[in-house]
């Protein structure tokens, strides 16, 4: 039996349970109206995405997604400009998803099989 762990945005009555589900409550916050409650939700949004739930995620797509939010989408969620990201919290949640990505693209490389393959795995 696989127990989903559900996450909510503070402040908000947004809930998640993935990194693609997290991405798409970002679209949902950004389309809300102009306001300082929805600046302060993007930036809470931006801030909250557990270490774990990185980890566990096995849709590439869905990290890629995420690492295009910290790097071109709203400015809540955005990473700050350099020389401010070090003690930001958005800092280890960027690293994962880029660790998490070099791990998930790497699992999908296979080697095809030709020549190449037979000298690299005959026995």
């Amino acid at each position: 039996m696989t127990t989903i762990t559900e996450y909510r945005t503070p402040g908000t009555r947004l809930w998640w349970s993935n990194v693609r589900e997290w991405c798409d409550c970002g679209y949902v916050l950004n389309r809300r109206r102009l306001s300082h409650k929805r600046n302060r939700d993007l930036e809470t949004h931006g801030m909250c995405m557990p270490l774990d739930l990185i980890y566990r995620e096995t849709d590439l797509e869905a990290v890629d997604l995420a690492i295009w939010f910290y790097r071109h989408g709203p400015i809540g969620i955005r990473r700050p400009q350099r020389g401010h990201r070090g003690d930001h919290p958005s800092t280890p949640i960027f690293q994962a998803l880029m660790n998490r990505r070099a791990v998930l693209a790497r699992s999908q490389d296979d080697i095809p099989e030709g020549d190449n393959w037979r000298a690299a795995h005959a026995r």
